[in-house]
């Protein structure tokens, strides 16, 4: 019995340790890369230069998504191969909340 509570406990352990490495649980129940091509795919050019102006659309899901959840879309390996600019995609939200 002893040894079956122990595998059940690794296997938990394993399973989470999974789950955060692929992002799920920051984002809620979508990965960080569905996020970003489905809920952010208006920030593209304000992420990429801090003159391009932020749109409604791209500030809108800014009151769904946690801090936590924006920043590891930010350093993920999807917005880094699409030319997005880490320091200047941080500053959307504020532009967002500046623009309102």
């Amino acid at each position: 019995m002893k040894k079956l509570i122990c595998l059940v406990l690794v296997l938990a352990i394993v399973a989470i340790a999974r789950v955060e490495a692929d992002g799920h649980g920051v984002c809620g129940k979508y990965t960080p890369h569905t996020v970003l091509t489905h809920v952010l795919r208006h920030c593209a050019k304000p992420a990429k230069d801090l003159k391009a102006p932020v749109t409604p659309k791209c500030c809108e899901p800014f009151s769904k998504i946690s801090e936590k959840c924006f920043n590891t879309i930010v350093k993920s390996e999807t917005w880094k191969h699409s030319g997005v600019n880490p320091k200047i995609a941080l500053t959307i939200p504020t532009r967002c909340h500046s623009h309102h």
